[in-house]
């Protein structure tokens, strides 16, 4: 294949045009002067755009600490500070353990850091969509004092699942959507109220929804009960112990050894990257130049 050759208008009006050729992964530009520079495509796409922090004017949510992307969208981080929360929980009397019928009563119970990491699907020409696959963790310190390498906790929450056999295309702590999804939230909205929208709505359906059995009779289990057989803290053996704990020392929860995921917040970010596919190649050589503009072509088409 001949080298793909650019000219550059400026060097052309000086009766020499400067011209850029791309032959494989290499990069040669000629001055009119014939002064010639060679590098890697790689490294002229780094020099030209160099990777930066960008929100394309997008005023993010209150709690949001970051956000990662990852192939097809993007995961926004979202951490509650230590407090006291006032849950929908099952009762121990109750006939039916999800669903209808279902009987709940009001706890009160101390909470540590609560992370979730909501996943949002990007399509070109739409407003981004919460995914169904955002998950739930726990921290007993603030994400920024090691940011994306603070290593996670699994929640002990009714309704945050464990999967069995740690299958790497399930989440680590699912957070159930099926309900939420239904919900409709207006496509047409912009892009910063839709990511408001959603997670606010994420948020609620987490924490004000009915804490119940669902997990356990179709996931499995949930972390909640698996902290509770792994008897990590006599405080949190039972959710009566819970409840009393919190009454005595609302700040608690940040001392208990929840059970540890064994994970950085950025592996988890990089498993859930790997749960949806090949990431965006990087563009290192003239084919792969060629291949992103078919594929911008492609999506242009489809936003018509």
């Amino acid at each position: 294949m001949p080298p793909l050759k650019l000219i550059a208008d400026g060097g052309a009006a000086r009766g020499t045009p400067d011209t850029i050729a791309i032959t494989g992964d290499r990069v040669t530009a000629v001055s009119p002067e014939g002064e010639v520079r060679s590098s890697t495509l790689g490294e002229l796409i780094e020099r030209i755009a160099p990777p930066r922090i960008d929100t394309c004017g997008t005023v993010l949510p209150d709690g949001v600490k970051c956000v990662i992307p990852i192939p097809r969208g993007s995961i926004f981080v979202h951490q509650s500070a230590p407090r006291v929360h006032s849950f929908e929980w099952i009762d121990p009397s109750s006939p039916a353990p999800c669903g209808q019928g279902t009987r709940y009563r009001k706890v009160r119970l101390a909470l540590p850091y609560l992370i979730v990491l909501a996943v949002f699907d990007e399509v070109p020409g739409e407003a981004p969509r919460l995914a169904g696959s955002s998950e739930c963790f726990f921290s007993n310190r603030p994400l920024d004092h090691d940011g994306v390498e603070t290593r996670l906790l699994f929640p002990a929450l009714l309704n945050c699942s464990r999967f069995p056999g740690g299958d790497p295309s399930k989440p680590l702590s699912w957070i159930c959507v099926q309900h939420l999804r239904r919900m409709g939230i207006a496509g047409e909205l912009a892009t910063g109220a839709a990511i408001r929208a959603w997670l606010t709505a994420l948020l609620r359906h987490l924490l004000e929804s009915g804490f119940n059995l669902s997990s356990e009779q179709h996931e499995g289990s949930s972390w909640f009960s698996e902290t509770v057989a792994a008897g990590v803290d006599a405080r949190v053996s039972s959710v009566e112990a819970w409840e009393q704990a919190t009454v005595e020392d609302p700040l608690f929860a940040l001392e208990v050894p929840w059970l540890p995921t064994g994970r950085t917040l950025a592996q988890i970010a990089e498993r859930i990257a790997a749960a949806r596919g090949r990431r965006r190649a990087r563009l290192e050589s003239a084919r792969d130049l060629m291949r992103a503009v078919f594929q911008t072509q492609k999506s242009a088409r489809r936003t018509r």
